[in-house]
């Protein structure tokens, strides 16, 4: 695929790490959203752990909740009862949303971050075209280069 500028990503592109996921959030206003999120997560495994008489630990619920977040349905647990099926829809529309806002603040900086980049590159060679007659042949020879690579 070959080097990580040719991909459209730049040398200084960082994947996503949980610590810039976490300011994406906060940036994009979605705490208050992800604490109900939580909040909604935790709650609906108790309900599931209380209610649903095939899920004998918190973790067995957790786990179920994860599945029916992620639609993954691994099918371990089923809910039997009206409350724990309430519980289980309510929960499925919520990370429906959250999931898309997150995923949408993510490809948003993703973007900013991308186009940032594309900036400062055509800002500094436009730089040095406007350096040209101070500069060395071989950033001349450079610069041509670049030139080749784009067009």
């Amino acid at each position: 695929m070959g080097e990580p500028s040719e991909r459209g990503f730049g040398r200084n592109f960082y994947p996503l790490r949980p610590r810039i996921l976490w300011q994406v959030v906060k940036a994009a206003g979605l705490l208050p959203v992800t604490a109900v999120f939580a909040v909604l997560f935790v709650v609906t495994s108790v309900v599931v752990w209380v209610f649903e008489s095939d899920v004998s630990t918190f973790g067995d619920a957790a786990w179920f909740v994860f599945a029916v977040v992620t639609t993954v349905g691994l099918g371990d647990f089923t809910c039997g009862t009206a409350v724990g099926r309430l519980a289980t829809i309510v929960m499925s529309l919520y990370s429906i949303f959250y999931l898309a806002l997150v995923t949408g603040a993510v490809v948003s900086y993703c973007s900013e971050r991308l186009m940032a980049q594309k900036d400062e590159s055509i800002a500094g060679f436009i730089d040095k075209l406007e350096r040209l007659p101070e500069l060395s042949h071989v950033e001349l020879v450079e610069i041509s280069e670049q030139v080749k690579k784009r067009v």
